[in-house]
């Protein structure tokens, strides 16, 4: 036993080998633990929360905050197993209230404890919008599904700025109130620097206040159209007809002439039914008489009184306007409808024996005769 703890009172860099193996046994435990410590944590925390999670599951929590719990024990671990060594004399580090290599380790690892809180309540700030996101779909109004992306990009943003200056003023020891005076000198520089990032800014407050359209609209910009899929911090996400993701800057979508297509009560067609010259007059009256009885009777068309004329002798075929209002904003119902009525005129137009006409030309050929 004398020869054991001669040895573990050995010491190495003024560090007995007995304080050694425990710094390197709680390192060595840190790294076998932190995984299932860390999801031991965040299942207890879970089950606090559970009844305000909804269907939320479990898993999605555990992704969200086990990497930081993972880091925040890493880290409490080092420290402790650093509590049982000195540093040695001979590499003059001085002390933790000096400057010198001490310090600036001391200064690393408070930094890096900082930043992974920091990055701990910015999970928890997900979930917790994934829990409004989940409740505001429950509602009626499609307000609150565009409010909680946006008020969590600012509570993000609110949460590193504090997690920031916080690690500045406990760590550096810098007086954070006499830097945010002395950044409203070069705040004029900052912000004609950002312009554009402040114009997004102020563009998306204004469509908050505002509301020209809300997620889930169908929407027209310039030569962009398709649906509202999510109104960001900075940017809009408009998903276009075709499926593609287009992402539009916030200021361009309260600079711009935008319509509303969702707003619409009517979607109107108006295009020519050209038929033959050779239609008698009668049939063709009958042929506009029949598609007009047809507009009529059609619950989506009939809200609106259609305009069915003959309107036009053009050069190759005699026109008859048809204009008529589809009662949907929706644009898929709107195509399915224009479909259906086509169908029924073609049909109209057969069942009269009538013919559509086609772009023709007459040719005529002079022969000369010779004498």
């Amino acid at each position: 036993m004398e020869i054991v703890s001669k040895w573990l009172n050995y010491t190495i860099l003024d560090n007995p080998i007995r304080d050694l193996l425990w710094f390197g046994g709680i390192i060595g435990l840190s790294i076998l633990i932190r995984r299932g410590l860390s999801f031991t944590i965040s299942r207890t925390i879970y089950r606090f929360i559970k009844n305000e999670s909804g269907d939320i599951p479990l898993a999605e929590f555990v992704r969200l905050t086990r990497r930081p719990f993972e880091l925040l024990i890493t880290l409490g671990m080092i420290y402790l197993a650093f509590s049982h060594l000195v540093v040695p004399k001979q590499w003059d580090w001085m002390t933790s209230k000096k400057f010198g290599g001490l310090v600036l380790i001391q200064n690393l690892f408070f930094t890096l404890l900082g930043a992974a809180i920091g990055w701990l309540g910015i999970r928890i700030i997900k979930f917790a919008a994934l829990i409004f996101k989940q409740k505001a779909a429950t509602t009626p109004t499609p307000l609150d599904d565009q409010l909680v992306p946006f008020f969590k990009d600012i509570a993000i943003i609110l949460w590193t700025l504090t997690s920031f200056f916080v690690i500045l003023h406990k760590v550096y020891e810098v007086n954070v109130w006499a830097l945010i005076t002395s950044l409203g000198i070069g705040g004029l520089v900052i912000a004609l620097a950002a312009r554009e990032t402040l114009e997004n800014l102020i563009a998306s407050v204004a469509i908050m206040l505002e509301r020209p359209f809300v997620i889930g609209d169908s929407i027209v910009l310039d030569k962009i159209s398709g649906e509202i899929e999510q109104i960001g911090f900075r940017s809009t996400r408009v998903r276009s007809d075709d499926g593609s993701l287009i992402t539009v800057p916030n200021r361009l979508m309260t600079t711009q002439a935008l319509e509303n297509v969702t707003q619409r009560s009517y979607r109107r067609a108006k295009y020519y039914v050209r038929l033959s010259f050779n239609t008698p007059p009668e049939t063709i009256a009958q042929i506009v008489k029949d598609i007009r009885l047809y507009l009529e009777s059609n619950y989506l068309t009939n809200s609106k009184m259609p305009m069915v004329r003959l309107e036009t002798l053009a050069e190759n075929s005699l026109d008859i306007l048809v204009i008529y209002h589809v009662h949907s904003s929706i644009w898929r119902v709107f195509m399915e409808t224009r479909e259906e009525i086509n169908f029924k005129i073609i049909e109209i137009v057969h069942e009269h024996g009538a013919t559509f006409a086609y772009p023709s030309r007459n040719l005529f050929i002079k022969e000369s005769v010779e004498n």
